[in-house]
């Protein structure tokens, strides 16, 4: 009788994808383009409902999900686009976006997209006071931030005074004010630090281990809480469908390629000589959006040498 060698195991490929006897079952929501097709897009405004519920701890009756693209206040203005932009029945708007790559400004760029967020909640001559509460939530697939938790929330917030000759003797009959405003939070999850720990509790580590695509953990998940596994069984139906596979296949050759110009690249930075060959090279990878650790490893500048070139752009 002939061995039946058919592999009956998962098995993820280099994309993150799961594959099942060869085929795919699964592409992460890491990737953006599952992502969007999984909580932004018309019909799964309860996915987003979901998810939201689990990162902000709070209770949501209702949410609309709203065009992504950010209004320009000027025609040169730069233009904003979050893959997830919603609107919550209270008016709060929350916008929610997965970034894979490390472009080293992670801070700055939240910071932009919460203030366009923030300033199209006005309408032209509105009080300011009638603004809505905007949060914008990151979920990073690298470690940007030095912190313990994979999940910090961040605000505008007084410091503490330094300066004893500044305080005031008499005492406040409150509590003292921490917040400049409660109107803007920012969300960040960091997915790598996420993955380091063995063992995860909690409803919001349920959904990061479907995003991320944790079969196991997804199993387990799944017979305990019957909202992940309704987005689930939608995941591993989106996963199915040649059209977005396709995308998957075209993603991970445009990886490919664009690691293949790095080596190509690393070898030809061997000859680059002098600092100005080095300031012509590093400004041909910023174009290319290439992230300052790659060029720095490459033309051997400095990270400050090159965020100077990059602002000089």
């Amino acid at each position: 009788m002939e061995k039946n060698t058919t592999r009956n195991t998962y098995e993820k490929d280099k994309g993150g994808a799961t594959l099942f006897n060869g085929e795919i079952v699964r592409i992460p929501a890491t990737k953006d383009f599952m992502f969007k097709n999984l909580f932004g897009v018309n019909g799964r405004e309860e996915n987003l409902k979901w998810l939201l519920q689990a990162i902000l701890k709070i209770e949501i009756d209702s949410l609309e999900i709203q065009n992504s693209e950010l209004q320009r206040s000027h025609k040169d203005d730069k233009l904003g686009i979050v893959d997830i932009r919603a609107k919550l029945l209270d008016g709060t708007i929350a916008s929610v976006e997965m970034q894979v790559r490390n472009e080293n400004n992670i801070g700055e760029r939240e910071a932009f997209y919460i203030c366009k967020l923030f300033i199209n909640t006005l309408e032209k001559g509105e009080n300011y006071n009638r603004a809505h509460k905007t949060i914008a939530i990151v979920l990073t697939d690298f470690s940007y931030y030095n912190r313990k938790e994979y999940h910090y929330i961040a605000r505008l917030k007084f410091e503490d005074c330094k300066n004893e000759e500044e305080i005031v003797v008499k005492c406040l009959e409150e509590k003292e004010s921490e917040l400049l405003t409660d109107k803007l939070e920012v969300h960040i999850i960091d997915l790598a630090k996420f993955r380091k720990m063995e063992k995860t509790k909690g409803e919001l580590a349920d959904w990061l281990n479907l995003i991320l695509g944790n079969e196991g953990e997804i199993k387990m998940a799944s017979e305990r809480n019957e909202k992940i596994a309704k987005v689930n069984e939608e995941n591993k139906k989106l996963s199915s469908n040649k059209e977005m596979q396709d995308y998957y296949w075209l993603e991970q050759m445009a990886i490919y390629d664009e690691n293949t110009k790095i080596s190509i690249a690393t070898e030809k930075g061997e000859k680059i000589g002098t600092k100005k060959e080095k300031e012509k090279t590093a400004k041909k990878m910023l174009e290319k959006n290439m992230e300052i650790e790659e060029i720095e490893q490459i033309t051997e500048l400095t990270k400050e040498e090159i965020k100077k070139l990059k602002n000089e752009m």
